[in-house]
C-alpha cells in the first residue's frame, strides 16, 4: 500500500465520526445563491436612489394614477417580503403573513412615507428577501405553488422577485431624473490624477 493511500484511509477514519456528527441541513441551490448576488446587485442601488432623492421628492408621482416615489419603494418592501412567504419561507421576526396580501401592500405604501422610515424599511425588507433566496434549498426549486390564483415553480416566483426589484428600479431612475436627481453610478468617474 503506497503512502498516499494509508494517508487517505487514515483520513477517512479520523474525519467519517465528525462528518457523521453535524446535524444534516438541506442543501442552498446554486440557483437561489446566484439569483441572491443579483438581488444584492439590484437591491443596493436601489438603496443608493433611495439616498440620493431628496425627502421633498418622495411625495412626488409624474400623475395621479400611479405611485409616488416613496410608495414605489415601499411597493418593494412589499413583495421582498411576502413573495417568499408565499413559497414557504418563514416570515420575518414579528411579521403575520396577512389574509390579503394586497390590503396589507396598500397600507405599507401609503402610511410609511419619511425618507428615513422608507429607506430603513426598505434595507430590512432586502436583508430578509437575500437571505431568503441564497438559503433556499435545491429540492424544493421545483415545488409547485398557488400564487395569486396561477401555479408555478417555486423557482419562478423566486424570479419574479428578483425582476420586481429591477422592474421598480427603472421606475425610480425615470422618477429621479424627472427631479433632476442623476442615479449615483451614473455620477462621472473623478480624472485619474496626473502621474
Amino acid at each position: 500500500m503506497s503512502r498516499m493511500t494509508m494517508f487517505l484511509c487514515l483520513l477517512l477514519v479520523v474525519c467519517a465520526p465528525l462528518v457523521a456528527e453535524q446535524p444534516e441541513k438541506e442543501a442552498a441551490s446554486a440557483y437561489g445563491g446566484t439569483l441572491a448576488m443579483n438581488f444584492e446587485h439590484v437591491s443596493g442601488q436601489l438603496v443608493q436612489l433611495a439616498d440620493a432623492i431628496p425627502e421633498a421628492t418622495y411625495g412626488w408621482r409624474p400623475s395621479d394614477e400611479v405611485r409616488t416615489t416613496s410608495e414605489v419603494m415601499m411597493h418593494v418592501v412589499g413583495a421582498n417580503i411576502l413573495m417568499p412567504t408565499m413559497i414557504g419561507v418563514a416570515p420575518p421576526e414579528g411579521f403575520e403573513v396577512p389574509e390579503n396580501p394586497f390590503a396589507m401592500a396598500k397600507d405599507l405604501e401609503t402610511n410609511v412615507t419619511s425618507k428615513a422610515d422608507v429607506k430603513a424599511k426598505l434595507q430590512e425588507s432586502i436583508a430578509y428577501a437575500k437571505g431568503a433566496l441564497a438559503n433556499f434549498p435545491e429540492a424544493a426549486l421545483d415545488e409547485k405553488v398557488d400564487v395569486f390564483g396561477m401555479e408555478m415553480r417555486k423557482r419562478d416566483v423566486l424570479l419574479i422577485m428578483l425582476s420586481h426589484s429591477h422592474e421598480h428600479l427603472g421606475q425610480l431612475i425615470a422618477y429621479a431624473r424627472s427631479n433632476g436627481v442623476k442615479p449615483p453610478w451614473s455620477q462621472p468617474m473623478p480624472e485619474a490624477p496626473p502621474e
